[in-house]
């Protein structure tokens, strides 16, 4: 992902500084204090691995490391509020991949291909919680205007700002 954004902005480089930080552990801050204050930060797809205690802990980290005004946008996956999103969003995922298959010509049944996504090897992996949740917590930190910008079934961009 890193290479991959880095060379998408490459003609943004200059104004640009790529760290591969450890965020499971408090102490990634040490890594990135000289840098700050940020105007934004921004995650993708990969909060979701840490425990929740920890998701908010991390989310008091990055509002320290945010300018006023400054902006943090979370774009992740997040648990289904009810059985039957999950359901809808499972079904997707899975006609996705068996359409995949299918492109491919892997010779794959739908059947095999839901066999894959329910048994993913990332699955256990994933620790999601509900995106209003991690929105209050984001509130209590002392972040304003936030908000679920843009919600597709289980993949959430969310966020707000360090207050001035």
């Amino acid at each position: 992902m890193i290479e991959s954004a880095q060379a998408k902005l490459d003609q943004y480089s200059q104004h640009l500084v790529f760290e591969t930080v450890d965020y499971g552990e408090s102490n990634w801050v040490e890594n990135v204090t000289l840098m700050t204050p940020f105007d934004v930060v921004v995650s993708g797809f990969s909060i979701h691995h840490q425990p929740d205690e920890r998701k908010r802990q991390l989310y008091a980290e990055i509002y320290d490391l945010l300018k006023p005004n400054g902006l943090f946008v979370n774009v992740e996956h997040v648990s289904s509020p009810t059985n039957w999103i999950e359901n809808v969003w499972s079904n997707y995922m899975i006609d996705a991949l068996y359409a995949h298959s299918v492109k491919e010509d892997a010779g794959k049944t739908r059947e095999q291909a839901a066999e894959e996504f329910y048994h993913r090897p990332d699955k256990d992996a994933n620790i999601l919680a509900p995106v209003e949740l991690q929105c209050d917590w984001l509130r209590q930190i002392g972040y304003e205007d936030v908000d679920c910008y843009l919600k597709v079934l289980e993949l959430a961009v969310f966020g707000g700002k360090r207050p001035v």
